[in-house]
């Protein structure tokens, strides 16, 4: 579950002739001698070795093969760390990005009022998400309501935000304003918008269900997540819609698609549109083809109390008064000095564990650890050291309020305390949040 950088790779592709190059001379040939083997002219092969031109995979892969050595060996370095590191200048940088929604009856794509600030963008294979958003101002009663394959964690850093969820139970509606935290199904239809004449901003961190969270992003620039219009309830409806996500996600029409499937364009298009209830045999006809498991089409007909929990920030402060000195869960991030409070405690199995983490300089450093899982920090108060060990290499960051980390918890680790300037305080505090795997454990390891 690496972080990949794009921009290293494309930085490094002038060094594809400089490999083919070198790799052309340890055999003592000439230009012409490579030139011939790979059919192509001496003048084509000789503006690629000088960077003047990129050659095509077609080339490169006849020139490989002529060398006898690894593709790879030709091909840009792939850098990659297991650690991402989201500075806050750097995302208030970035223009959001809009979010869009699939009308479930037409498959057409809207625009929604929130707007997205990816904290993790380069991660790949996260189970949990984890954005900034800015919520938008809406007037009351006119937010659009969405849905979508995950659980939900916001906690508001600035404004006043109103969340309402659709329950099986009535509607719910609660007011959150800075400091608060709401966890909740988000597969239940849900609207989040800013009560003010002014954006509110939250940090939000979302938590497949059975699958990767970040295979719910699509690759349009214009528009990062496929959300689902939720004005239709019942089971036919809710799979109809996830399928039609599915055929969007891979760029099918209908047609395609159904054809794929095995039915017509009109029945798939009906089935879409919730206006045809789906056989058992059909559904695992589409887990087959689409290699998904039933729950990624079932798990919303299956929403158990409590449909959300709300903590104050003066429950979470009561709560880091009282259990200051408790011992730290098991599930919590792994500190030199720190105290822990839980931001969900009433779901059975939650998908992730949040948590307000409050850091206290240590007499000295702790064992760097590591387990199975994924782990997101958002700093709010302070500063905190992040501290790493990659390829026999050790790595340390120093994040300050508004920086964020996401890592792969498989490598050693351990956040502590750090000193921003002469005068910080000796407590920083940041919202933790942990994903692991289910079944799987794995002591922890000194590092």
């Amino acid at each position: 579950m690496p972080v990949y950088s794009t921009a290293a790779a494309l930085a490094d592709r002038q060094t594809t002739g400089l490999r083919v190059r070198q790799c052309r001379q340890e055999r003592g040939w000439k230009l012409a001698d490579l030139a011939a083997r790979v059919s192509t002219s001496v003048g084509s092969l000789s503006v690629i070795e000088n960077d003047k031109a990129s050659p095509t995979i077609d080339l490169l892969v006849a020139i490989s093969r002529a060398l006898d050595v690894p593709l790879d060996a030709l091909l840009p370095c792939r850098r990659s760390r297991h650690v991402c590191i989201a500075r806050r200048a750097d995302v208030e940088r970035r223009p959001p990005l809009p979010m869009k929604l699939v009308n479930r009856m037409t498959g057409s794509l809207l625009s929604y009022h929130n707007k997205l600030r990816p904290l993790a963008d380069p991660f790949v294979g996260k189970h949990i998400e984890p954005f900034e958003i800015d919520v938008e101002p809406v007037p009351e009663g006119r937010a659009q309501l969405i849905s979508h394959h995950h659980e939900e964690f916001v906690f508001i850093l600035r404004g006043e935000v109103e969340c309402c969820l659709k329950t099986p139970e009535g509607p719910v509606c609660e007011t959150l304003r800075q400091g608060d935290s709401v966890y909740f199904w988000s597969y239940l239809p849900h609207s989040i918008r800013s009560t003010g004449s002014e954006p509110a901003h939250a940090v939000h961190v979302l938590c497949s269900l059975d699958e990767p969270a970040d295979s719910e992003l699509s690759t349009d620039e214009s528009g990062p997540i496929y959300l689902m219009d939720a004005s239709r309830r019942n089971p036919s409806g809710q799979i109809g819609s996830r399928i039609a996500t599915l055929r969007l996600r891979r760029a099918m029409s209908v047609t395609e698609f159904a054809t794929h499937l095995g039915v017509s364009p009109r029945q798939l298009a009906r089935i879409e549109r919730g206006q045809k209830s789906v056989t058992v045999d059909f559904l695992l006809r589409v887990c087959q083809r689409c290699r998904k498991p039933l729950e990624y089409f079932l798990a919303s007909t299956f929403v158990d109390r409590p449909f959300c929990q709300v903590i104050r920030a003066r429950e979470i402060r009561r709560q880091a008064h009282v259990n200051g000195t408790t011992t730290p869960p098991a599930s919590a991030p792994h500190c030199s000095a720190a105290t822990f409070v839980p931001l969900v405690s009433e779901f059975k199995d939650p998908g992730m564990r949040p948590f307000l983490m409050r850091l206290q300089r240590p007499d000295r450093p702790g064992p760097l650890l590591r387990h199975p899982g994924q782990e997101f920090l958002y700093v709010l108060r302070g500063g905190v050291r992040v501290t790493t060990v990659e390829d026999d290499k050790t790595f340390t960051e120093t994040l300050s309020p508004g920086d964020s980390c996401f890592l792969d918890a498989t490598l050693p680790h351990r956040f502590d305390e750090a000193e921003l300037t002469p005068y910080s305080r000796s407590c920083a505090e940041a919202i933790a949040v942990c994903w692991h795997p289910a079944g799987e454990t794995l002591p922890p390891l000194g590092g």
